[in-house]
């Protein structure tokens, strides 16, 4: 603890005017109820090539008084700003980055951004904008002579942003308006904003920050419209002025429901003249004739390569809901161990946790985070492969299956988070509304999430277009290549001829069983998604028409369907793996595997019970799951304590590791501004009462 804190806490105390508070061992006491763990395995199997980055952050923020949770939620969006500035001065030249590094591990990227996220997404969003979604952009779509540029940017010399979304268009980033008009007698190109609606909305780092932008815009070359291109160019002027450049217009978009210390902004162009150079030219070029050429004929599959190169920050989303939920949950699962409510009526009462409605709230949710966690270190931990994969061949199946993968995991990852966020917040009663307990902070960051890199009920129709494209291809006779397809069956006979057999709980969770009931309910949405869509193709104008009929209830389904399933194998790989290192821990980490996938299996009970449940079937479903929870609870509160981060980095008065809770938020609130100070504008309160001063 450092000496300034140790001195406020102490002035807390001299001051204080309530009661003396006597030390409450309610968590302690609920700890002791847990199986002891190897916290060491657990930490190294869970945050794996992490674990050396997160204690090195951690470390840096513990020593450092800029990071104080309780003094930014007093600050104006202004100065929280600079405050995250400063954060990111003070950590990253310690952690130092380049591009050879990243080449060879990309994931020391990701490995310094995550403890950052675990303090603040604010601040790891700040320097993920920059060192990810700008610079991966020219690092990925540029060439050789763009390499200069890369290097300025890990060396934050120039400050970056990625101008892809605009104030018509996010999603849909084929039809969006910005233009790119090349110039052939001065080899420029002029970028223009031609409507209100073509501006760039939403783009990090640019309302304040940034120098330089990567700009997505419709390139026309001959007077012809060639498709979205990406351009890197200049804003600002790079000089202690700081002044926009002629031609740009950039503004900051305001007020959001969170993350107020990211300074989102607008760029609208005028006749803004670039160099050639600006164009990132791997895919297509421009010769010295004027002529235009590209590796990649069709433009909508170029823009969607171009787009498929992006893989960092939907990675980063990801992980962003999988910390949201470990944060919130060590919140909320601290609390409800300390939080005493009814009992007996000549009983003492008892820890909310102690109550099965309670742990139905808090416990799949758990399961869950493990289940994400997993998939980012098993099916998505292999983006160097996959970015290899991308340099050499953009159009092969690697790529296309890994980004399958990826839309549909970051995806359903955000659907839990934000879920599992507004659980812990209304579950922890009236004190989860302050905003020192940090769950609305989480929660409203982590609200973004589901439209953050894509919304994800429009970005997980790329998993539907590549899973029904494997299909069609096995119903053609061709075999399937993708390593994720083995539970792909193509006669719909075989898929109904599938009966389960269990009478109890025991039979139910049977792992055999459940992989079996999980491929079952992948193979009959996909088989009703394309029956779907070949009935849609014959009553609708065109293909899209009959895509977006099939979407609601089918494809959509389909698409989640599959994004479980990589989770449900990847979390029992994670399982087995750590099972042989520790066989206690691999118990317990069974039962979140159990909880995880009869969890999937109870949400889609309407499926099952089409074809395969009973009224019998539900009953032992239900019941395993409430089982699970009730054995899984003292063992939980053990298990988030090794996945937390310290008190410092979390800043919840309710979630603090010593489960001192109420003296904790009597502390804070008798430290904030003004708590026994008089109105400022009490004259206006004594005019409307009738009192004279």
């Amino acid at each position: 603890m450092s000496t300034m804190r140790r001195l406020n806490l102490i002035e807390s105390h001299l001051v204080s005017r309530f009661p003396t508070i006597p030390y409450d061992d309610s968590l302690d006491e609920f700890r002791k109820k847990g199986t002891e763990i190897n916290i060491d395995i657990l930490q190294q199997s869970y945050f794996g090539p992490f674990y050396t980055w997160i204690k090195d952050v951690f470390k840096i923020m513990n020593e450092n008084p800029l990071f104080n949770h309780f003094e930014e939620a007093e600050m104006s969006r202004e100065i929280l700003r600079k405050r995250i500035v400063h954060q990111i001065a003070t950590i990253y030249p310690k952690l130092k980055l380049n591009y050879d590094i990243v080449k060879q591990d990309y994931m020391k990227k990701l490995g310094l951004l995550y403890p950052m996220a675990d303090y603040d997404i604010a601040l790891a969003v700040r320097l993920l904008v920059h060192i990810v979604l700008y610079t991966d952009t020219i690092t990925n779509l540029g060439t050789e002579k763009h390499r200069d540029l890369v290097n300025r940017a890990y060396n934050i010399q120039d400050y970056g942003s990625f101008a892809m979304t605009e104030l018509g268009h996010g999603s849909n980033v084929a039809k969006i308006e910005t233009t790119a008009t090349y110039d052939h007698a001065t080899r420029e190109f002029i970028l223009n904003s031609p409507t209100a609606t073509s501006a760039k909305w939403w783009i990090g780092a640019v309302g304040k920050t940034a120098n330089m932008t990567v700009i997505f815009a419709q390139l026309y070359a001959d007077n012809i419209n060639r498709g979205v291109h990406v351009f890197v160019v200049p804003i600002r002027r790079n000089d202690a002025s700081h002044d926009t450049l002629p031609g740009v217009v950039v503004g900051d978009c305001g007020k959001k429901l969170g993350l107020e210390g990211i300074d989102n902004g607008f760029i609208l162009f005028k006749n803004y003249r670039v160099p050639y150079d600006a164009l990132l030219d791997k895919f297509s070029q421009i010769t010295t004739e004027g002529k235009f050429k590209s590796s990649i004929k069709n433009k909508d599959k170029r823009a969607g390569i171009m787009i498929a190169g992006l893989v960092g920050g939907r990675i980063c989303c990801t992980c962003g809901s999988e910390q949201d939920m470990r944060l919130g949950l060590a919140i909320a699962l601290r609390f409800s161990a300390v939080r005493k409510q009814f009992g007996g009526q000549e009983g003492p009462e008892l820890p909310i946790l102690t109550y099965p409605l309670q742990r139905l709230k808090f416990i799949p949710y758990l399961a869950k985070m493990f289940a994400i966690r997993s998939c980012v270190i098993y099916s998505l931990g292999d983006i160097n492969a996959f970015l290899r994969k991308l340099e050499e061949d953009p159009e092969c199946l690697e790529v296309n299956e890994f980004h399958a993968i990826l839309s549909s995991v970051k995806c359903v990852s955000s659907w839990y988070g934000t879920a599992c966020l507004q659980e812990c917040r209304e579950s922890v009663g009236g004190l989860g509304y302050s905003s020192y307990s940090q769950l609305g902070r989480i929660r409203n960051n982590q609200d973004v999430m589901v439209t953050w890199e894509g919304d994800s009920s429009v970005l997980i129709q790329q998993t539907g277009k590549f899973l029904l494209k494997q299909i069609q291809k096995s119903f053609k006779g061709q075999k399937i290549h993708a390593k994720t397809m083995t539970f792909l069956k193509t006669d719909i006979h075989e898929i109904n001829a599938f009966k389960p057999h269990f009478e109890s709980s025991q039979e139910l969770e049977n792992e055999t069983l459940i992989l079996d009931l999980i491929d079952y309910r992948l193979n009959l949405l996909l088989h009703q998604s394309l029956l779907k869509l070949q009935e849609s193709t014959a009553n609708s104008v065109d293909m899209v028409d009959a895509w977006n009929k099939s979407q609601p209830f089918y494809v959509q389904e389909a698409c989640k369907a599959y994004g479980e399933y990589i989770m449900a194998h990847d979390l029992l790989r994670f399982v087995k793996d750590i099972t042989a290192k520790d066989e206690t821990l691999g118990r317990i980490m069974k039962k979140y595997w159990l909880l995880y996938t009869i969890g999937v299996i109870e949400k889609s009970l309407v499926v099952f019970m089409e074809h395969l449940f009973n009224a019998s079937h539900v009953k032992i479903v239900r019941e395993s799951i409430m089982r699970l929870c009730n054995e899984l609870v003292e063992d939980s509160v053990r298990v988030i304590d090794a996945l937390a981060p310290p008190d410092l980095v979390i800043g919840s008065v309710i979630g603090v590791s010593d489960g001192q809770i109420y003296k904790k938020m009597i502390e804070t609130v008798e430290k904030s501004k003004r708590v026994y100070e008089k109105p400022e504008w009490l004259p206006l309160l004594l005019e409307i009462k009738g009192i004279k001063k």
